[in-house]
C-alpha cells in the first residue's frame, strides 16, 4: 500500500504558465507544472447550437397515494440502461428498484438489511456498458453488483479500518463516492482542534481515492471544508454554517474515470483522468446577487432556529442566529454533474428575471472548454445522458417524483419516446 499526494487544490495554481499551447479570442490553454489550465471568456455555441432541456418530463414515476413500488421518499440515484430501463434508489425506504422505460415497475433488486443485496444507504448506481449495475452503499461501504436483469452477482466491502490507518490525524475518513471502475474515493474530514480564531474559516478537507483491492490509497487532492462563522452563544463562541455557505463538490463519471472537484472559491474546477495531468477549467464569473427574502436563506434561518430551540429558549436562539451574516451574493456554483459523455455541467443558482423557475448550467466540453449556458427546470439532477436528464422534484406537499426529461443537442436525435 503507498500514499502519495498528487496536487494541492487549485486555487493555488498559477493563472499561467510557460508553454501556451492554444489561444483564441475565447479560450486560451497553458500548462503549469504539469497541470493543463482552460480558461473560456466565452461559449462556443452559437445560434442554433445550444443545448436545451424540455421543461416538462417525458416521464414521471410517483405517486401521493397508492402502491408502495410507486412511493418516493428520498431518491438517492438513478441511471437508465440502453433499452430505457430505469434503476432508482431511495434511501429512505432503503431499496433499490428496477422500471421499464414507460415507468412500469419491474422487480425489486434490493430492500433494507446488512445482507448479500440488501441496503443501509445506497447513494449511487452505475449502469455500466453491458447494462450490468452496480450500486454503492455509503453507510455499509459497500459495493453490490447486478446483472443486466438485476440479479444479484455479488458485493464487495471496503475495510473502513484499513482506510483510516491510511490517513495521518487529525484527518479521518468520511463519506466516499464510488468510481466506475469500482475504486473508491473517500471524503477526509479535520477533526476539529478548538475554537478558530478566524471568525470566518474553512477546516481542511480532501479526497482520498483508494483502489478495490487496497493496492493503492492515494490523497488525490486537498481543499477546504465546509464554510462555517463563530457566533457568541451562551456557553461559548459557537461555530455555525451560514446560509449558501461555499463548500466543495465532487462529481464523478458514470461510464468513466473522470473526477471534478470545485471548492466554490471561485470561478474554477479541477478535473482529473487516469493517465493525463490534472485540468483546471476557468471562466469568467458573474455573481449572482442574494435577493431579499431568497427562499434558500429563508429556509436556513427556520432550519436553524429550529435546531437551537432544542438547546435554546427561543429568544436566545434568535439571538444567535440574528449574529450569522447573510451573503451578499451566492457563490459561483453550487454542484457539478460528469455526464455519461465527461462533459462537465456547473449548477450556478436561478436564472434571471422572468426565469425563477429555472436553474442556470454552464456546460465544459472533455477538453474543459466551456461551451455555454443553458437553463435546467426545477429538478435536482441524477443522471444526464446522451439525449435525458433524470431528476427528481417535489410538489407542495414535499412528494416526491421521479422524472426523464429530453435533452435536445442540434446535432444529435433526439429520443422523444
Amino acid at each position: 500500500m503507498r500514499l502519495l499526494v498528487l496536487v494541492s487544490i487549485a486555487v493555488t495554481i498559477p493563472a499561467c504558465g510557460p508553454d501556451e499551447s492554444l489561444s483564441s479570442d475565447s479560450v486560451m490553454v497553458t500548462d503549469s507544472a504539469g497541470v493543463k489550465i482552460v480558461s473560456s471568456q466565452e461559449g462556443r455555441w452559437r445560434n442554433g447550437d445550444a443545448w436545451s432541456v424540455f421543461a416538462t418530463p417525458r416521464l414521471t414515476i410517483g405517486v401521493l397515494d397508492g402502491d408502495e413500488e410507486y412511493q418516493f421518499s428520498n431518491i438517492s440515484a438513478a441511471s437508465r440502461q440502453a433499452d430505457g430501463d430505469l434503476v432508482i434508489a431511495d434511501t429512505g425506504s432503503r431499496t433499490v428498484r428496477l422500471y421499464n422505460s414507460d415507468g412500469v415497475f419491474k422487480r425489486l433488486l434490493g430492500g433494507p438489511g446488512s445482507g448479500p443485496g440488501e441496503f443501509q444507504r445506497p447513494t449511487q448506481i452505475f449502469v455500466l456498458a453491458s447494462d450490468s449495475i452496480l450500486v454503492w452503499d455509503d453507510a455499509a461501504f459497500r459495493l453490490t453488483r447486478f446483472d443486466a436483469a438485476g440479479s444479484l452477482v455479488g458485493v464487495h466491502t471496503f475495510s473502513r479500518e484499513a482506510i483510516s490507518k491510511a490517513v495521518a490525524a487529525p484527518l479521518y475518513p468520511g463519506t466516499a463516492q464510488l468510481l466506475s471502475n469500482s475504486d473508491l474515493l473517500v471524503r477526509l474530514i479535520e477533526k476539529s482542534r478548538g475554537v478558530p480564531a478566524k471568525d470566518s474559516f474553512r477546516g481542511r478537507s480532501g479526497a482520498l481515492l483508494v483502489s478495490s483491492d487496497f493496492a493503492v490509497i492515494d490523497t488525490l487532492m486537498w481543499f477546504g471544508d465546509v464554510e462555517q462563522v463563530l457566533v457568541d452563544a451562551p456557553w461559548g463562541r459557537q461555530p455555525v454554517v451560514p446560509p449558501l455557505a461555499r463548500n466543495t463538490s465532487i462529481a464523478v463519471q458514470p461510464t468513466g474515470p473522470r473526477v471534478c472537484v470545485g471548492d466554490q472559491e471561485g470561478p474554477e474546477v479541477l478535473c482529473f483522468e487516469r493517465d493525463r495531468p490534472p485540468t483546471v477549467l476557468r471562466w469568467q464569473g458573474n455573481p449572482i446577487p442574494v435577493l431579499d427574502d431568497e427562499r434558500d436563506v429563508v429556509e436556513w434561518r427556520e432550519t436553524t432556529l429550529e435546531l437551537y430551540e432544542l438547546k435554546l429558549t427561543p429568544e436566545d436562539a434568535r439571538q444567535l442566529v440574528d449574529q450569522v451574516p447573510e451573503p451578499p451574493v451566492r457563490p459561483e456554483y453550487s454542484e457539478l454533474v460528469l455526464d455519461r459523455g465527461g462533459n462537465l455541467w456547473v449548477k450556478r443558482g436561478p436564472g434571471g428575471p422572468g426565469n425563477l423557475g429555472v436553474t442556470d448550467y454552464l456546460v465544459f466540453d472533455p477538453t474543459g472548454e466551456l461551451l455555454g449556458s443553458l437553463g435546467m427546470p426545477p429538478t435536482r439532477v441524477l443522471e444526464i445522458g446522451p439525449d435525458y436528464v433524470l431528476g427528481v422534484r417535489e410538489d407542495e406537499l414535499e412528494v416526491e417524483y421521479f422524472g426523464v426529461f429530453t435533452l435536445v443537442k442540434p446535432s444529435t436525435p433526439v429520443d422523444r419516446n
